[in-house]
């Protein structure tokens, strides 16, 4: 049942994925210039008072080699990439387990 629902979720996200790659690539062709969305963007505007208020939350409890490099570039990578990412990771974690072909039973 959970290995359906971690399938059923991954293939959305894939789906979503993909969606905002052509949103992305639309706005290039219209523009002739490249502007994507970043995920920050994207949570900001499903969560605008929750994302304000991790931001500053995190500046000020995190150290500041993990929030300046690490946080913010992942924050402004391409939704694309970060719903892509993460699809695949859960639909690996909701693939079928390998036949333990070849393994002795008599153990």
């Amino acid at each position: 049942m959970l290995r359906a629902l971690l399938r059923f979720v991954g293939y959305v996200g894939l789906a979503v994925g993909f969606v905002a790659f052509i949103v992305d690539g639309a706005r290039y062709i219209a523009n002739n210039e490249w502007s994507f969305l970043a995920i920050g963007t994207a949570v900001d505007a499903v969560l605008p008072r929750s994302y304000s208020g991790w931001e500053d939350r995190a500046k000020l409890h995190l150290p500041a080699y993990l929030w300046d490099p690490v946080l913010v570039k992942t924050l402004a990578a391409p939704f694309f990439v970060g719903a892509t990412v993460i699809a695949v990771l859960l639909l690996l974690l909701g693939r079928k387990p390998k036949a333990q072909i070849g393994y002795s039973s008599r153990d």
